[in-house]
């Protein structure tokens, strides 16, 4: 169980860093908007929705109380 669910993770964490390259990389102006992206937390689709799946991914991983008391 706890291979799976460091799968999870993996593949939500490979997803995210994945998505910020490709945002990154293959755009123009991408460098400026991934730097603001950590200014202001504003994003593209791609990574917010990759974001998502991690927070989802998380959220089966670790217990509920323990991930609510850690981010508020």
């Amino acid at each position: 169980m706890a291979s799976t669910q460091a799968e999870l993770l993996r593949r939500a964490i490979e997803n995210l860093v994945d998505a910020k390259l490709h945002d990154a990389l293959a755009k123009p102006g991408g460098l400026d908007r991934l730097l603001s992206h950590r200014r202001t937390g504003v994003a593209s689709w791609d990574i917010r929705m990759a974001e998502k799946r991690l927070e989802e991914a998380l959220g089966q991983v670790v217990p509920q109380d323990a991930y609510r008391a850690e981010a508020g």
